[in-house]
């Protein structure tokens, strides 16, 4: 059990990230990499990273954010055989994490299917914490790290990486609330806006369904978007598929106009349609 009244520097926090082959477990995504990181008063007591056997095909659009192909799983262990390491990680820890619930809904999932129940946690979300604490131009762990001056060493979208991130930010994050009071841990869940609930989380991101046409059929799609700055263009992207990291739905695309690989927020595009005939 977690002293809710306990000082945020006296109990053990398990930093967690995992990385997965789609954004929903409902419709049958899974974990293929896991890391989980447990420290106290700016120790570390214990860690983990693996790779997961996901037992079905990586998703273009997963594998577009965090690089892990195929080939990479195929030796893998399944989730059962690290289940026991992740939940003895976490016992008796505030979990922690940038956007928790899409971790920790996953997690769920692979327990439920080896009808194993989650254990009821605490955790942190450093995500609602910054956007209630801290004036950032995006909340995307890596934008917010640049905001607070934490530098990101490794490929982002890596599960161990995003981890050590994701430690350095709320540290940040405690060093601006500690000022004003904020120490217990039920302090830090009030200043992120209350407990974290798994069942409040919408698990599916609602694709619009041109961009599952597009998916589907392997077509391009016009869109008509506006910048982060209001700047609108159209372009011609090469859809790779969706993901919700940083709290936003975004198209992960090939955009021809940049000659790279892209991500547009969903509220963002004003307009698209599918192209049939693309040269």
């Amino acid at each position: 059990m977690v002293d809710l009244a306990a000082r945020i520097d006296q109990v053990p926090l398990a930093y967690v990230d995992v990385e997965t082959t789609g954004l929903s477990p409902q419709g049958g995504d899974r974990v293929c990499e896991v890391a989980i990181l447990r420290c106290q008063g700016g120790q570390v007591l214990d860690a983990m990273q693996q790779l997961i056997n996901p037992q079905r095909p990586m998703g273009a659009g997963a594998y577009a954010v965090h690089g892990i192909s195929d080939d990479m799983l195929r030796d893998a262990p399944t989730f059962d055989a690290v289940m026991n390491d992740v939940l003895e990680l976490f016992a008796g820890a505030v979990v922690v994490g940038h956007n928790t619930p899409f971790d920790l809904g996953f997690l769920a999932a692979e327990l439920a299917l080896l009808h194993v129940p989650m254990p009821s946690l605490v955790a942190l979300d450093t995500l609602r914490l910054a956007r209630r604490n801290v004036a950032s131009p995006r909340y995307s762990l890596g934008v917010l790290a640049a905001t607070l001056g934490v530098e990101v060493d490794g490929r982002a979208h890596r599960a161990m990486v995003d981890v050590l991130t994701t430690r350095a930010v709320l540290q940040r994050l405690v060093e601006g609330l500690w000022p004003a009071g904020v120490r217990t841990v039920q302090e830090y869940v009030a200043a992120q806006g209350g407990p974290i609930s798994l069942e409040r989380r919408r698990p599916v991101v609602d694709v619009p369904p041109l961009i599952l046409d597009a998916l589907r059929r392997h077509r391009p799609l016009l869109l008509r978007y506006r910048s982060e700055r209001g700047e609108v263009t159209e372009r011609i992207v090469e859809p790779l598929g969706v993901s919700d990291r940083g709290g936003y739905a975004s198209l992960i695309a090939h955009c021809h106009l940049r000659d790279a690989q892209r991500s547009f927020r969903l509220d963002r595009i004003i307009a698209m349609d599918v192209v049939e005939a693309f040269e």
